[in-house]
């Protein structure tokens, strides 16, 4: 189980702005953070802002026990295509439980995975019938990756290439208010020859009745087919879906996430949720069907830094099928 504070006041030392709360160019976050693979560690997050009035960041984070992760994200749209492209580097201890829907906590292997991943997405409407321009799009995506492990696994370069088919009514994708999102992507891996399918469901409903009310709707598939790496399986991440679950714990080729959030303003910069989440893991369709689902209930807060972009802090506690406390800390919405 990972826990985690962050000291928000202490980032005002290096905002410098006139809005003491509003961070334009940079962010700096100190951290304290607990884990069963890693012990107690202290170190620091770091976020730029690349392009004001857009979520186009570069975050960095690393600790004293040679941790690190540096993570660059670049979004360009027209009217008639858009591009998304990351750069994820990566050094860091996690675990592995095995595969299966209802693994043993306390049994796993320690193991330092580095790595540099380039994932890419290219859409466009062109070709498409005026009505459904400005919200369906289909395209392209490449993902680039060299990984190294310090365990008995096969270090490997992975190129995967495959499409992507998008209908998109939401004003904005990192913190939508209303409409909805519903994404499917193929893509073919060389190594090991598997392959990954994924359908991404999210609808938004505006609730009045709160302040920038919404209730918000997901679901979330991912399948592989063929010899998929043990880092590839299909899981939840406990971040963003199942919040607070350590990761790898569910682990399979197949994976199903259904979530549910409800969003309100509070005061000031300061936004809270209550949400509900459920996840199951399997060796393929047939089997998830079967198995049992794992639950995720719990409340978080969400704090403005960036009002141009809308760049939140997330913070997020939950309970883990009703008995494990989990914690989650990330940048805008879990989806």
């Amino acid at each position: 189980m990972f826990f985690a504070f962050l000291f928000l006041l202490a980032t005002s030392l290096f905002a410098q702005e006139s809005d003491l709360f509003e961070f334009k160019r940079f962010i700096v976050l100190p951290f304290g953070a607990y884990s069963e693979e890693t012990g107690i560690v202290l170190g620091a997050g770091a976020m730029f802002f690349i392009k004001p009035g857009s979520n186009d960041v570069l975050a960095v984070t690393t600790s004293f026990k040679k941790q690190a992760t540096i993570i660059n994200r670049f979004f360009y749209e027209t009217e008639h295509w858009n591009f998304l492209s990351y750069i994820n580097l990566a050094s860091w201890p996690t675990q592995f439980f095995g595969v299966g829907n209802d693994l043993d906590e306390n049994e796993y292997d320690v193991y330092t995975l580095k790595n540099i991943r380039i994932p890419l997405a290219f859409g466009t409407n062109f070709l498409l019938p005026k009505v459904f321009q400005g919200k369906l799009n289909y395209g392209l995506e490449t993902d680039w990756e060299y990984i190294t492990f310090d365990n008995d696994w096969k270090n490997s370069q992975r190129v995967g290439i495959g499409y992507n088919l998008t209908y998109k009514s939401t004003s904005k994708t990192d913190w939508p208010r209303q409409g909805s999102f519903v994404q499917f992507r193929h893509i073919f891996f060389n190594a090991n020859r598997f392959i990954w399918k994924n359908l991404d469901t999210r609808m938004y409903i505006p609730l009045p009745f709160l302040p920038e009310g919404v209730l918000a709707l997901g679901s979330y598939l991912e399948d592989f087919d063929g010899d998929v790496p043990p880092d590839r399986l299909a899981q939840p991440d406990g971040v963003g879906q199942l919040r607070g679950l350590k990761k790898g714990l569910l682990a399979d080729k197949t994976s199903w996430v259904l979530q549910s959030e409800l969003r309100t303003h509070l005061f000031w910069r300061c936004k809270g949720t209550l949400f509900y989440e459920m996840a199951k893991v399997g060796k393929d369709i047939a089997e998830l069907n079967d198995n049992k689902w794992h639950n995720s209930i719990g409340i978080g807060g969400r704090f403005l830094v960036n009002k141009d972009s809308k760049t939140h802090l997330r913070g997020d506690l939950s309970l883990i099928d009703w008995k494990k406390r989990g914690m989650a800390i990330q940048i805008n919405e879990a989806f």
